[in-house]
């Protein structure tokens, strides 16, 4: 019998698999499980780790997500941005504070040691690893340079800057993707073992292929290179429709590549499957939240029988699993990759 991280290590490794390995993209809905509120555990590392481990023990699933926030969220609030804390939702960035090139000399690098925010994710992974030892897989977000970027910016700023002021964007991008690297190394010390850049911005939802590979694909490059070399497992998650630059994700040193529900999977395995793990993707909307066990196995299924066959996957959701999800359907989930 392979341990959890041994089943997620084969399947990086692109090697024949039985038994599928399932990690749902799971964190603060966890919160269900313990009766923790939101805004409690977002300000105390013991009890948004009692959550997760909860979430972790009681469905079964093969790896834990640490923390409860995007990490571009927490990060653009360490780097100085205005943040909204809704009372039963994940907080987001209110306002930036990136306008013009001057700006970029009021902006610095947090150390995640000694920033608050950031310290307190590192000991909430720091309690997970103590709890579930070390054959437990810890996945561990890392902000992505572009939506860190945006964030900054502001989203709609960053837009029209890519057309108009490119050099900002590059320079700002240079800045996220030292902050990334710096986060991704003290995740790593402190027992994580999969970082997942996440860049939701970079997708073909909101920007062309050739953008992508302008202002995301050389950042993205350049970080998974640094958590390689630190003998982490380097992801890449981009929620959205990716299909167009599938060659261009995988060509990042990504060994994981996170899909949308939107992304084929059977296209995927094709593209780039003999090359990356593949992870994904059950609808968390519309199956998880919304659907019913039998619903959710169904599709779990057919994630399988689309990208399991020769090794290299991972059964998830294509992206966080939202809020009031049923526990049982996720249960139905990690089913579907037992009895395979």
């Amino acid at each position: 019998m392979l341990t959890r991280l041994e089943k997620i290590k084969s399947a990086v490794s692109l090697k024949s698999q039985k038994d599928i390995p399932v990690v749902p993209q799971i964190t603060y809905t966890t919160h269900q499980l313990t009766g923790v509120k939101m805004l409690d555990a977002l300000k105390d590392a013991g009890k948004m780790a009692q959550a997760l481990i909860a979430g972790f023990e009681e469905i079964g699933y093969d790896g834990i997500y640490s923390g409860w926030e995007s990490s571009f969220n927490i990060m653009a609030e360490a780097m100085g941005c205005e943040m909204k804390y809704p009372e039963n939702d994940v907080p987001c960035v209110s306002r930036g504070i990136i306008k013009n090139s001057e700006d970029l000399e009021k902006v610095k690098v947090p150390d995640p040691y000694t920033s608050p925010r950031l310290l307190l994710h590192l000991e909430t992974l720091k309690i997970i690893r103590k709890h579930v030892g070390l054959d437990v897989p810890i996945f561990n977000y890392i902000p992505g340079p572009l939506t860190l970027a945006g964030l900054l910016m502001g989203t709609d700023s960053l837009m029209m800057n890519i057309i108009k002021k490119p050099d900002l964007v590059h320079s700002t991008c240079r800045i996220t993707a030292r902050a990334a690297m710096s986060y991704a190394e003290a995740k790593l010390s402190c027992g994580g073992d999969i970082m997942v850049v996440a860049d939701p911005t970079a997708s073909c939802s909101l920007i062309s292929p050739k953008m992508f590979e302008t202002f995301s694909f050389p950042y993205l490059k350049e970080i998974f290179t640094f958590i390689s070399k630190k003998d982490g497992i380097p992801s890449l998650h981009i929620c959205g429709n990716t299909t167009p630059i599938l060659d261009k994700m995988a060509d990042t040193g990504a060994r994981i590549i996170e899909l949308d529900h939107m992304v084929s999977l059977k296209d995927a395995k094709k593209k780039i499957g003999h090359r990356v793990c593949i992870q994904g993707n059950v609808d968390p909307s519309k199956v998880l939240l919304m659907g019913d066990p039998e619903e959710v196995y169904k599709v779990s299924k057919k994630c399988i029988e689309d990208t399991a066959e020769g090794g290299g996957f991972i059964l998830s959701t294509g992206c966080e699993v939202p809020l009031n999800t049923p526990v049982e359907n996720v249960k139905a989930m990690v089913r579907a990759g037992r009895e395979t």
